[in-house]
């Protein structure tokens, strides 16, 4: 984990950030204790900094307190996916729609670029799976990066966070990787054509494909949660 810089946004921001892309990317698990004294020394700042930050991820859903155990990478149980997906797949659908009336050709090209890209890492001998995921995030970015997303931006972004808590899992159940590239081409063929209900479709089938295959990972779990302890 990269030291943070004091320069450009204050020190609590840029702390906060550091511990959430690490946790987003996968670098931290699920259930993992975050042991400030180490965090302090990676990123060479104060233990009050630390719990500044970590008191903000567990606003935002991505860290827990546990008894005796202090701070860890919060956990998701099924129950907790069924409503992050319900929640995912209804955002998602605005996110497209309005993608799709609002995105030039020069941003809907972009898009397709970034699918490209995820399509070469995917079929990669060498597969790496933190680049699969950071491309995923590419994606989304690009798909909200529009002045009528702006709200949507923000909600989705939250929302993608707790997903990342899943995805880093089971982007690496066999074959998954390969079904949500065909599903996102899926949604960018749609896109390319303005066809709003078929893209609407697409998304729908990708957001719950992906919670399928998430509900069959928490089966494998000895107390159905990710990351329990």
């Amino acid at each position: 984990m990269k030291k943070v810089q004091r320069q450009a946004a204050s020190l609590r921001h840029q702390v906060q950030d550091a511990l959430r892309s690490e946790i987003v990317a996968g670098h931290f698990k699920p259930g993992e204790r975050l042991v400030e004294q180490q965090l302090c020394a990676e990123l060479e700042v104060s233990r009050t900094s630390i719990r500044e930050a970590l008191r903000q991820l567990e606003a935002e859903g991505l860290v827990e307190q546990v008894p005796h155990r202090g701070s860890v990478v919060a956990t998701v149980s099924k129950a907790d996916a069924l409503q992050i997906y319900e929640v995912r797949g209804s955002l998602e659908v605005l996110a497209v729609r309005n993608f799709i009336r609002h995105a030039t050709r020069e941003d809907i090209d972009e898009l397709r670029g970034v699918l490209s890209e995820l399509a070469g890492e995917s079929g990669s001998q060498h597969m790496d799976g933190s680049e699969l995921l950071a491309l995923k995030r590419r994606f989304y970015q690009v798909l909200l990066d529009i002045e009528q997303s702006r709200v949507l931006r923000g909600l989705l972004e939250i929302m993608n966070n707790r997903v990342s808590l899943l995805r880093a899992l089971s982007m690496g159940r066999e074959g998954r990787a390969v079904h949500t590239i065909a599903e996102l081409g899926d949604i960018v063929s749609c896109i390319e054509s303005r066809d709003e209900t078929g893209a609407a479709v697409a998304t729908v089938t990708h957001v719950e494909n992906a919670l399928h295959n998430v509900l069959a990972l928490l089966d494998e779990m000895p107390n159905e949660s990710v990351g329990g302890q």
